[in-house]
């Protein structure tokens, strides 16, 4: 392959891992968005400098990324206090969210919507188990903070597979 068309096709893997990894902030599946784009590039160049070993540990990472983003949040909701009934009300709520916010305003109504509706259903939760707005309000709070992490966690998680295409392809 000529030095020039390798240079351009790298340029656009780069920015494709880059879009894919800004794309986990919007609630896209941007990890596994990076690991197919390993998977491609490793089939495409007969698994060289990318290899198969680096692909299976891309996979991995990102099953790691949604397990932790599932998690997180109901976690901290619970440990600051939150319910059973808050903890699935966030979740429920999170969830409704997402789905509404994809539909209505693609791609950021996902991320706005399901912070928002983590925060209601952490709040309807709470208030179902015991009518107390301050008590609720303030699990809905950590609702946010909880999905805010999450979010954080496997971005960072989608830093790492970048890394590591990155460092398998780097010229």
């Amino acid at each position: 392959m000529p030095p020039i068309l390798h240079k351009a096709l790298l340029v656009v893997l780069y920015t494709g891992l880059s879009l894919a990894l800004f794309s986990t902030v919007v609630g896209l599946p941007g990890n596994w968005i990076l690991v197919v784009a390993a998977l491609v590039t490793g089939i495409a160049t007969g698994f060289g400098k990318l290899t198969v070993t680096t692909v299976l540990l891309c996979a991995g990472l990102a099953a790691l990324g949604e397990l932790i983003e599932s998690v997180l949040g109901a976690v901290i909701v619970a440990k600051r206090g939150g319910s059973k009934a808050g903890v699935v009300g966030s979740i429920i709520g999170g969830f409704v969210g997402v789905v509404l916010g994809s539909g209505l305003f693609p791609p950021l109504g996902s991320v706005v919507l399901g912070f928002v509706g983590g925060f209601l259903g952490a709040v309807v939760g709470e208030m179902l188990r015991q009518p107390d707005l301050d008590n609720a309000l303030r699990i809905g709070f950590w609702s946010f903070v909880g999905r805010t992490t999450a979010i954080a966690a496997k971005l960072s998680v989608g830093c790492v597979i970048f890394w590591l295409i990155l460092r398998a392809t780097w010229p």
